[in-house]
């Protein structure tokens, strides 16, 4: 009788974390958005940084710095573009279940 009460009384708790936990949940969409938002920001200050590198005759190296973060910032959009996708895909197919 224990045990089934115990069962009873932690599977709301089991499954409202593993809700929190799951991919495309809508916390998860907003906060890679947000994220997004702020490599985009970051990416167009690179880029103005190393405008402005280019227009001052800077030492190659700063230079190649500066196309460096350009690159990775390019890469950290195109992942979080990516896995917003994939939360609104999940988001999509789980809506369609139900």
């Amino acid at each position: 009788m224990r045990g089934k009460l115990f069962l009873v009384l932690i599977a709301p708790l089991v499954l409202s974390t593993c809700s929190f936990a799951q991919a495309g949940s809508l916390h998860d969409l907003r906060a890679d958005e947000q994220r997004l938002r702020q490599e985009e920001y970051q990416l167009d200050r690179d880029r103005d940084q190393l405008r402005f590198d280019r227009q001052h005759h800077a030492p190659p190296g700063q230079i190649r710095a500066d196309e460096a973060r350009i690159h990775s910032d390019r890469y950290e959009i195109k992942r979080l573009r990516g896995d917003i996708r994939r939360d609104r895909r999940l988001r999509r197919r789980y809506r369609a279940q139900f």
